[in-house]
């Protein structure tokens, strides 16, 4: 008798973004819109968005194409991309992990794997690790120059106090 092991597959969304293929678990995605060319800062509803425009995120062009919504239970965000291409059925096992060294870097730590769908490569992005710190802010003001300058504030405003 021999042990045969069944693969998990997963169905994965593949985008483009970024001038690259990437992908996230098509069950994280709740929701895509098409139409909507940005989302307003002085909204309301915006006030604890997150929003990350992937190819502002990783080579500093906007992308102008749909928005995901992205939701891992109580974690989600807004991602915008170039194009949807296609939900495809991946075995977690042909995944390669990405190499420690891309890890601890900004721009590469939000990918967890490489895979290959037919004659495409694809990363595997894990929105939970995109840099919400400083990212979403510039975004949503079309204008990173009227951030406030902390450079500028008195010493006492920069100190954190518990």
């Amino acid at each position: 008798m021999s042990a045969t092991a069944t693969a998990v597959v997963v169905p994965l969304l593949v985008f483009e973004a970024a001038d690259c293929l990437m992908a996230v678990p098509a069950s994280e995605v709740a929701h895509l819109e098409k139409g909507r060319e940005s989302f307003s800062a002085e909204s309301p509803e915006n006030d604890s968005r997150l929003l990350f425009d992937l190819g502002e995120y990783f080579i500093g062009l906007r992308s102008d194409g749909p928005w995901l919504r992205w939701a891992r239970g109580a974690r989600s965000a807004w991602l915008r991309v170039k194009r949807v291409i296609d939900v495809v059925p991946v075995a977690l096992s042909t995944l390669t992990p990405m190499p420690t060294v891309l890890r601890g870097e900004r721009r590469t730590r939000a990918f967890l794997a490489a895979g290959i769908s037919g004659d495409d490569v694809f990363l595997l992005l894990d929105p939970a690790r995109l840099n919400a710190e400083s990212f979403p802010l510039k975004v949503a003001l079309r204008d990173s120059s009227r951030l406030p300058d902390s450079s500028r504030l008195p010493d006492s405003s920069r100190k954190v106090s518990w």
